[in-house]
Order: structure tokens, then sequence, then C-alpha cells
């Protein structure tokens, strides 16, 4: 891009005589000595001494005269000054192009803005503001902003206490700032540059990361991460659990009958041989005690190896209950268990069952009634119960705790992205 034609003329101070350049000839309305500060009258041409400045001499980070590009037009610094809410001080540059006109690089003090007048006023309402169908909040509430240091040249008369009335609307990225004064509304819109953008463009040091006090209008630095781990996450979920079907197919290796006797003692089956061929298998063991009505079934596994004679135990509970009480008839039970032993290395093993059953008595049922005569404490009764080994399969708790962990990160970035909104809309209203 070639660079615009100079458009600086070479001019002497009145107050100490030190030359000054005024780069904008034609367009400045007042002019800022940067060896004095006093403030000169631009357009007379022996340069009128308006005010002459009190404060000391104040350099900017950004030297006046220094040219950068930023998003694709080239820029020269030609006026700055400082502003206040009373609370927090920011500083505006006045940037210059022949073709293009004025801009402003505003600074926070943590973050650069990039802000151009509108032509245009947007439509609002009390709390939203809509601009071309671009939505925005209003931050706060109006507030005066005055300038407390200036220097350079600029397109309207600026001084030293000058006062506006602002209101400001904002989403993350951009913000609309309307300043009022005599009866005239001037519209400006800020977009804010990415980190280092600014500071890489006009050669000054990049600024600290801090999200500890965001701008109004700033980004959350979480958002896109949030996206992507969304995104991550629910392709790795739909994988895991896609997986998971797959391997969850359990192939049934022995089955067998037996008989558990309620009230009479214990009572002992084994299986025998169940081969199993993998390195770590998952056994799941199946029990079916259909028949119990009013009674429950202790049943203690002891799955042991052949030849090492290591064994692996486990419990179940086979019940069953019903009833009648003020609320009717209920039920309830379980007459299926089933229990799942994980890790078992590859051999050949047998189970050994161990099953112990007692009846239960309806205390609502009157003692010595038909049903306590047929079926009461101490009347043996045969239960069949079928049992069925099965290995294969995946655990459902294991599957349940690896989506938690995929699902942490998305959990912990959107709690980031909460936290810095939240900050960021401390004061919207």
């Amino acid at each position: 891009m070639n660079a615009p034609a100079s458009t600086v003329r070479v001019l002497s101070c009145p107050n100490c005589g030190g030359s000054i350049a005024l780069r904008a000839a034609g367009a400045s309305v007042s002019l800022i000595c940067e060896y004095c500060g006093s403030t000169l009258d631009a357009t007379s041409p022996d340069l009128a001494v308006i005010v002459k400045a009190r404060e000391a001499m104040l350099r900017p980070e950004i030297a006046l005269g220094t040219r950068a590009t930023l998003r694709g037009e080239q820029w020269e610094v030609v006026g700055f000054l400082e502003r206040t809410d009373g609370e927090s001080p920011w500083s505006e540059y006045l940037l210059f192009n022949p073709y293009a006109g004025y801009a402003f690089l505003v600074d926070d003090g943590r973050r650069f803005s990039l802000g151009r007048l509108l032509d245009h006023a947007a439509r609002s309402d009390w709390l939203h503001l809509n601009l071309d169908g671009d939505e925005l909040e209003r931050f706060g509430t109006e507030y005066t902003a005055r300038v407390t240091f200036v220097v350079g040249e600029f397109y309207w008369r600026v001084g030293v206490g000058e006062e506006v009335r602002i209101i400001d609307h904002v989403r993350p990225g951009v913000m609309l700032s309307c300043e009022k004064s005599e009866g005239e509304r001037i519209w400006t819109r800020l977009d804010m540059l990415a980190l280092g953008e600014a500071e890489d463009a006009f050669g000054i040091a990049r600024r600290r990361t801090d999200w500890s006090h965001p701008s109004p209008h700033e980004p959350s630095p979480w958002r896109d991460r949030l996206i992507e781990a969304l995104i991550i996450g629910a392709v790795a979920m739909f994988t895991l659990i896609v997986i998971a079907m797959m391997a969850s197919g359990t192939t049934q290796v022995a089955a067998q009958a037996a008989v558990a006797v309620l009230d009479g003692g214990t009572q002992t089956a084994v299986i025998h041989n169940i081969v199993l061929r993998n390195a770590r298998n998952r056994v799941v063991i199946d029990a079916q005690a259909g028949a119990l009505q009013n009674a429950w079934v202790d049943v203690d596994y002891s799955l042991v190896e052949q030849k090492t004679q290591e064994n692996y135990d486990a419990y179940a509970l086979a019940e069953h209950y019903n009833g009648r009480d003020s609320d009717g008839s209920w039920s309830e039970g379980d007459t299926a268990p089933s229990v799942t032993l994980s890790s078992i290395p590859r051999g050949t093993y047998d189970l050994v069952i161990e099953m112990s059953g007692k009846h239960w008595v309806d205390p609502n049922q009157a003692a010595g009634s038909y049903w306590g005569e047929m079926i009461g404490p101490g009347a043996e009764t045969p239960v069949n119960i079928g049992f069925a080994v099965s290995h294969g399969g995946v655990f459902g708790g294991n599957l349940i705790l690896c989506l938690l962990l995929i699902a942490a990160w998305p959990a912990v970035i959107a709690l980031l992205h909460l936290q810095f909104e939240s900050r960021r809309k401390a004061y919207l209203e």
C-alpha cells in the first residue's frame, strides 16, 4: 500500500518559539504545542495563543506523528487527549488519513479500541440499542467525561476542562458511545482490537494480560475455547457411547439350576469348568428366583480358579414381599438380582454358590390365620433358583465416569466464561 501524500506544515509556536508540525492542515481547528503545552488556533495564520496550558507536558506513549496500519488503512497520530469520568481515566489518540478522514484509538489502560464516527443515529430504548441489526445493551447511566490533558491538533476546539455527557451501549467486541454537548449528538462506534494488534502496529510494548477487570465491551477470552470444548466433548462422548454399545454384548458360558430351602439352613451348589479366555474379564452372574413370595434368599458367590485356588467373592439378595395396609396393596423386591465381577484373569473356574433363605410374615396378618398356618416361620419351603454366568460387556459405572471426565473440561471453561461475563456486566443497568 502506497503511503498517502504528506500534508505536514512546519510552524513556530508564538509562545515558546518551538517548531510545530501541523499534520492535517485545512482540517484541524486547534493545535497544542508539544513543547510548552499552549493551545493554539490552527485556523489563524499566525497561530495566535488561545490558552497557555498550566500542566507540565505529558508525552503520550505513542508519539505524535507516528504512522501505522490498522485494519488495512494507514493512520498518523495527530492528537492526544486524556479524559476521566471522575473514577476511571482513559486516553484517546486522534488518527488522521487524508483519504479516510479521522479515527480514534482509545486506550483504557488494558486494551485498545478503534473508533469511527457514525453518519447516522441508532434506534434505541432505555436498555437496548439497535444499529443496522446489531443489538447492544446499555452500560450504566449517562455520565460526564472531562478532558484532563490534551496535546496535538484536532478538528474541533478542545481544551483542558471540556466536558461532554456520554451514554454507552455495548456487546462483546463493540461499544457505541453517544456524546452530547451544546445540543449536538455525536455517535462513535468503537471496535476492540485484538490483543497486541495496536501495540505491534505502533511499536510499543504489549500490555500484560489481565482478565480481572474487563472492559465493558471486551469479548470473553473463554468463548471460543468453550465452543471448541463443547464440540470436541460432544464428539468424544458420542464416540465413547458408540464403542460402549458395540462392546456391551455378553456371552453366556455356564448355567445351572439349584434349590434353596426357606427356613432350612444353608444349601450349596457348584457350577464347574467356567472358562474365561481374555486377559481381563468382566463376569456377570444372574440369579432368577421368580417363585419367591414374602421371602428372601441370601446368595454368596465365590469364583475359584481351579489351578491357583484364587477366589473372587460377591453377594446377592433375591427377595419379594407383598401385603396390604391402609393405603391398599403393595409389593416390592427383586427376584432376579445380578452381580458383576471385574478384571477376572483368564483361566478355568468353579462357581461356588451358598444359599440361605427365610420366610417373611406380614405383621398385619393375624397369628394363626390361614396365611400363618400355610406359610410361616419354621415351615421349610423349597425354592428353585436358576443361575447363569456370562462374560463380556462394559461397566455402566465406568462409562458414566468417563462421560463425566469428558464433560469436566467444557464445564470448567463454561464456568470461567460465565465469571468473566459477570465481571464485564457488573455495571449494566
